[in-house]
């Protein structure tokens, strides 16, 4: 199921609204309204719900197509293994431009992504393979559903970084140099 909604969001999303308008026709008319009434009143409130998806999904097509050219993505990074009370705990936003095996991360606000502070930039020398789901405590710093985080070992320390899987999977792609076979002598 989940992989039928992820390959067809809009018709999920088609499927949810009448599901919430049947809904609302009949907690309106549970509590006393007329059918009439019910119906026009949940009729108004899903197009609002209707209208807030779409603009939404809009914007965030529009910005994964604008990182997309300049071979950017939308990331989250976070420094697990820092001073308690530092960005141990704390997703910071922003644009990750990929190069091989360097990250440049541009910390960002704002659903333009307004550049905020200095870009920092990671040479990653390994990856922990382990793609997880975000934890509950994790998932209130990160606004976008469906990001995962992964775990990369850089030069300095170990970051955290959490993208959309094709995200993950381009940074991955081309920050991770292959690893070359070994012999078996």
């Amino acid at each position: 199921m989940r992989r039928w909604i992820s390959e067809h969001p809009n018709a999920f999303q088609a499927w949810a609204l009448l599901v919430v308008w049947a809904v609302g026709i009949a907690a309106l008319s549970i509590f006393g309204r007329t059918l009439e009434d019910a119906f026009f009143s949940s009729l108004f409130w899903v197009v609002v719900l209707g209208f807030s998806w779409y603009f939404t999904s809009r914007r965030l097509r529009r910005t994964a197509s604008q990182l997309e050219a300049h071979g950017q993505v939308l990331a989250y990074i976070r420094y697990p293994h820092s001073l308690p009370g530092s960005l141990s705990g704390i997703w910071n936003r922003g644009i990750a431009t990929l190069a091989p095996g360097k990250i440049e991360f541009q910390p960002a606000v704002y659903d333009t992504l307004e550049p905020s502070g200095r870009a920092t930039s990671f040479t990653v020398l390994a990856d922990s393979h382990e793609l997880r789901k975000l934890g509950r405590e994790d998932a209130k710093y990160i606004g976008e559903l469906g990001f995962r985080p992964i775990t990369l070992t850089t030069e300095k320390a170990d970051i955290e970084v959490a993208a959309a899987p094709a995200s993950l999977q381009k940074i991955l792609d081309a920050v991770i140099t292959p690893r070359e076979p070994e012999d078996k002598d």
